[in-house]
């Protein structure tokens, strides 16, 4: 299976930088810790709060998680709990391989991106699909 990454993230932190998945210092390094690792340790070593966290494609799509910045541009926002923290990482769902009615293993058969703002009591959750990034789905999820 072709584990391509096709959706990346960008975050807005605290002090005001913006960061892109693939994009200046949070580029793929093979061998070297994750881009978002590196994020965290950056967040961590500055003292630093993450503001905001979306989902990008290479073609346009943007997938946004509440801001829990203080001014958010958009209104709704701005009125709205906002989140205590944020996840990104990406899940590999895997099927039965099944010979003579038999289960011999399991095969990879989709790769999903998922963002998550963290709230007190539940968490609401953007997943994209790597292979086709026109599907997407939300998900709130009860602490």
């Amino acid at each position: 299976m072709d584990l391509t990454h096709n959706v990346l993230f960008q975050v807005s932190l605290s002090n005001g930088e913006t960061f892109f998945e693939d994009k200046g210092q949070f580029i793929t390094i093979p061998g070297e810790l994750s881009p978002w690792q590196r994020l965290i340790n950056y967040i961590t070593e500055k003292k630093l709060l993450i503001t905001s966290l979306s989902l990008y494609t290479k073609d346009g799509r943007t997938f946004n998680l509440p801001s829990s910045g203080k001014n958010p541009k958009f209104r709704p926002f701005q009125v709205a709990e906002k989140p205590i923290d944020y996840n990104y990482c990406h899940y590999i769902a895997r099927e039965h391989e099944i010979v003579d009615k038999k289960i011999v293993g399991t095969v990879a058969s989709d790769w999903f991106a998922m963002i998550e703002a963290i709230y007190p009591d539940y968490r609401l959750q953007v997943w994209v699909d790597e292979k086709n990034t026109k599907n997407s789905w939300v998900l709130v999820v009860k602490i």
